[in-house]
């Protein structure tokens, strides 16, 4: 049997959850399937809430960087108008227009990369079978963002890339 809180295998004669703590009532308690125990060393249980959070965090520092580029890039230098039609697509071919379409195109891609971040530490968070896919998608492209990026797709791919992840998360996100 297994916590319907948190996924966690518990004894048939239990009355609490060992892992969350939550009251076990009898015949609410979804019975293990033969051969579908929950795979794994609970490594994926244990260490998701934590890993959604650092994603969430990230979302939001990437979009603060977003705004970063915006607003000071119009007050230390005035003379660019990000997004001005004027200024985009060259319209004029001067090193102005070639700065604001450059701060322009990398705050779009730094836009999406922090929606995209958001989204995954909400389908973390709600246990979505989508959200570890994308949470190893972003966590290899995360490796190229020295130190912080490195040691988070690292600590992503620790917790979801293992096959026993794998059916352990399809198991969490069943429950769930």
């Amino acid at each position: 049997m297994f916590c319907n809180g948190c996924g966690a295998p518990i004894a048939p004669d239990a009355r609490f959850c060992g892992s969350c703590g939550k009251a076990v009532v009898p015949g609410t308690v979804p019975a293990a399937q033969p051969g579908r125990n929950l795979a794994g060393d609970g490594r994926v249980q244990r260490h998701l809430k934590v890993l959604a959070i650092l994603w969430l965090v990230t979302g939001i520092l990437r979009l603060i960087e977003v705004a970063w580029i915006y607003f000071f890039a119009r007050m230390f230098l005035p003379g660019l108008h990000i997004g001005n039609p004027e200024d985009w697509p060259f319209s004029r071919l001067n090193l102005d227009s070639l700065i604001a379409a450059s701060l322009h195109s990398v705050g779009i891609v730094l836009a999406i990369f922090g929606v995209a971040h958001l989204v995954l530490a909400w389908g973390l968070l709600e246990r979505e079978r989508w959200a570890r896919t994308l949470g190893l998608v972003l966590g290899f492209l995360a490796l190229i963002r020295v130190p912080f990026g490195t040691a988070l797709g690292i600590y992503t791919m620790w917790v979801l890339l293992p096959d026993t992840s794998a059916r352990e998360y399809d198991q969490i996100s069943e429950i769930s």
